[in-house]
């Protein structure tokens, strides 16, 4: 019930997915079950602004992605060990160090893509809610999300002046409508 698949055919847009960029977004549009985030398409996916263009993700995902899979081959493990060792301070093995490097670098690609090449991202180790987790920094993540959220704004309004969002009328709106209640009723207030 709560995998998503994403069935793109090229590597930039899982680049873009897997970067420091959309987990930032995910976190912060994101649900919570309990006290692990959780992903949702209508809140993470759909309303994640992407690049006008991905040119120049395709190979540092592709980087990624090969790299990804061949640790967790070698070490017979899945996606959850693999990123217990990505994110333990601790482990400093060459494939790991590697994997994160990949990381870092995708992560620079992502934003240069999007024009943003003078974000700090101060990649390391860092306190989270999960504990030390290898990622960017906290100033970074606020300037991330910062930057996504003026874009979408920015994006939404493209949308609006080309006339693909077409105003309706709310739920409470057509209701009213139906039962023939005049506009402005105070619903939650009873008169005795």
């Amino acid at each position: 019930n709560a995998l998503n698949v994403f069935a793109f055919e090229d590597f930039s847009v899982f680049a873009l997915l897997q970067s420091s960029l959309h987990h930032a977004w995910s976190l912060f549009n994101g649900s919570k079950l309990e006290d692990r985030p959780r992903y949702n398409v209508s809140d993470c996916f759909e309303t994640f602004p992407f690049p006008k263009s991905m040119v120049g993700l395709e190979e540092i995902g592709r980087k990624y992605y090969d790299h990804r899979s061949n640790v967790q081959t070698l070490r017979e493990i899945g996606l959850t060990d693999l990123y217990n060792l990505f994110h333990s301070i601790e482990i400093l093995e060459a494939d790991v160090e590697l994997l994160r490097n990949l990381h870092v670098q995708m992560d620079k690609a992502v934003a240069s893509v999007y024009g943003w090449d003078d974000i700090d991202f101060d990649h390391g180790f860092h306190e989270a809610k999960q504990g030390i987790r290898f990622s960017i920094s906290e100033k970074a993540r606020r300037d991330v999300i910062q930057r996504l959220l003026k874009l979408n704004v920015e994006r939404f309004e493209e949308e609006l002046a080309e006339g693909l969002h077409i105003k309706t009328k709310s739920a409470r709106q057509r209701k009213v409508r139906r039962n023939n209640i005049q506009p402005g009723f105070d619903f939650g207030r009873v008169d005795k």
